[in-house]
C-alpha cells in the first residue's frame, strides 16, 4: 500500500512538471507551489544577458564553420533593431507571467510594431497567420531581413511545388533572381503575390 501511494504521489508531482516543459518560469511557479523554500528566480536582466551570451557563442561558432567551409558570397546578417537596443520588454512580459513570457501570442506578436505589413487583398498564408517564425528568426540572423535561410532558399522550405512557368523560373532563379525580387512574401494585388 505505502509503495503504490509514493507512486501516486510522484505522478501527481511529476506530471504537471513533465507538462510544463523546460522553461524555467513555468518550473519555477510548480515547484513554488509544492514546495518551500525554493530559490528565487534570477533578475530579468540576467536572462536577456544569458540570452544575448548564447547568441554570441552560436555567431563564434557559426563563424569558425564559415572560415573551415566559406561561401562564394558572404551573406549580411541582420538583427531586430528592439532586440539590438536591448529593449526587450517590448516583445517579453518583465514578470513572465505567462509560459510564453510573451505581451501576446507568438501569432499576434510581430502585428504589435508591424500592423500594415498584410497592406493587401491577398495574404500569403504564413504571414496571415502570424507564423513569422516560418522565414525570420526574433533576435540575430546570419541573412538579411532576419531571414532564417538564404534568401534564394528560403521559399523552398514549404514550396516544392512544380512552378507555374517553370522554364522562366528557372532562367531568372538561375541569373540570381531570388523569389521575393518578383513577389511579395506578406500580401499582394494578385494572388501570385507579384510587385
Amino acid at each position: 500500500m505505502g509503495m503504490r501511494y509514493l507512486r501516486q504521489a510522484f505522478w501527481m508531482l511529476a506530471l504537471p512538471a513533465l507538462l510544463t516543459g523546460c522553461d524555467p518560469t513555468a518550473r519555477h511557479r510548480f515547484l513554488t507551489t509544492f514546495f518551500n523554500e525554493v530559490p528565487t528566480l534570477p533578475p530579468m536582466e540576467q536572462y536577456c544577458e544569458e540570452s544575448r551570451e548564447n547568441q554570441k557563442r552560436l555567431s563564434a561558432a557559426e563563424a569558425v564553420v564559415q572560415v573551415a567551409a566559406p561561401k562564394a558570397a558572404p551573406a549580411k546578417g541582420s538583427s531586430h533593431p528592439p532586440y539590438e537596443e536591448k529593449r526587450c520588454k517590448g516583445c517579453h512580459q518583465e514578470n513572465k507571467t505567462s509560459v510564453s513570457g510573451l505581451i501576446k501570442a507568438e501569432s499576434e506578436l510581430c502585428f504589435v510594431c508591424h500592423p500594415k505589413i498584410l497592406k493587401h487583398r491577398f495574404a500569403h498564408g504564413p504571414a496571415a497567420e502570424g507564423a513569422c517564425l516560418g522565414c525570420h528568426l526574433p533576435h540575430e540572423a546570419g541573412f538579411p531581413s532576419l531571414l532564417a535561410r538564404d534568401p534564394g532558399k528560403v521559399c523552398d522550405k514549404c514550396h516544392g511545388e512544380p512552378r507555374l512557368a517553370r522554364a522562366m523560373h528557372d532562367r531568372i532563379k538561375a541569373s540570381g533572381v531570388f523569389c521575393q525580387d518578383c513577389h511579395d512574401p506578406h500580401s499582394g494585388t494578385s494572388r501570385y503575390f507579384l510587385k
